[in-house]
Parts: structure tokens; C-alpha cells; sequence
């Protein structure tokens, strides 16, 4: 099972890049998904995974699900890919009291996203 950083990871790499991210994450991101394409050459299953998450501008959470467990998969093999990685990791790892939200996949309506709240809360129209 990956955990949520790779999937957000993951839902990066397929171009879906949250605004939070600096300047310094984004290249990683974009090294990695270079350095993931290339990896995956031998790798037929792999390599449709990114394709199809790239496709889809990471919008599909089954296929960015598929895509983080590739990615998972091949951390564990590749020291490269592992160091970019874990080098990408404080980009999309809430810390400080921040609060972040990776939406992914076909969605609708309002989301909301608060660290602190106290008192009551009305969510209306």
C-alpha cells in the first residue's frame, strides 16, 4: 500500500503540480518524471502507468493509484530514483501546522480545507 506523499507525488509527476510546491520541487518533479520514463523503458506495465497518468493530467485516482505503485516499486530498486525522491519528499509532506489537499480524480462541489478551527462552522449556500 503507498502512502499518501507518493500518491501526491505521483499525482505530480503525472502533471497535476500543487501550487504550494517552489520552484526547486517543480524541476524535481520534472527530473523525476524524465528519470521514471526512462526507468520504465523495460517496463511495459510501468511505462503505460505514466503514460496514462501524464494522459490524464493526474485527474484519475485509479490511474495515479497504479502510477504511485509503479513508482513505489521502483524506489526499492533504483537508488536514484530514491534519492530524487526522498529529496521531493518535504514538498508534499504537511509540516509546520500546514495544512495541504491533493484532490485527484473526477470531483465535484466544495472542498474545504482548514488547520484551526474553533467555535462553530456553517457550511451553507
Amino acid at each position: 500500500m503507498v502512502d499518501d506523499v507518493t500518491i501526491a507525488i505521483a499525482t505530480a509527476v503525472a502533471g497535476k503540480i500543487a501550487e504550494s510546491v517552489t520552484r526547486g520541487g517543480i524541476d524535481g518533479v520534472k527530473a523525476l518524471r524524465r528519470l521514471l520514463r526512462d526507468r520504465f523503458s523495460d517496463r511495459p506495465k510501468a511505462r503505460e502507468a505514466l503514460d496514462a497518468a501524464r494522459d490524464d493530467d493526474g485527474e484519475d485516482a485509479d490511474v495515479v493509484r497504479t502510477l504511485a505503485e509503479h513508482i513505489d516499486a521502483v524506489r526499492a530498486q533504483d537508488p536514484e530514483i530514491e534519492r530524487l525522491f526522498e529529496t521531493l519528499r518535504p514538498e508534499f509532506t504537511s509540516g509546520r501546522g500546514d495544512v495541504h489537499n491533493t484532490i485527484v480524480g473526477d470531483v465535484s462541489g466544495t472542498a474545504i480545507q482548514a488547520r484551526d478551527i474553533e467555535g462553530g462552522l456553517n457550511i451553507g449556500r
